[in-house]
């Protein structure tokens, strides 16, 4: 089953599609070097993103 995950932060329409759970957060790091860089994925964070991705 495919992973999705819409980008946490406010005003961002990013959306991630990944095999697994693991796949989706390598991508989440990218991202977030790129578009997020002062946004710190510390364990609160991604807890909470992690929580967000869900099965489709």
């Amino acid at each position: 089953m495919t992973k999705h995950l819409d980008c946490v932060v406010d005003g961002c329409a990013a959306s991630i599609e990944a095999e697994s759970e693991d796949d989706v957060m390598a991508q989440v790091e990218t991202h977030v070097q790129q578009e997020h860089p002062d946004l710190d994925l510390d364990d609160e964070t991604v807890e909470m993103v992690r929580s967000n991705i869900r099965t489709v």
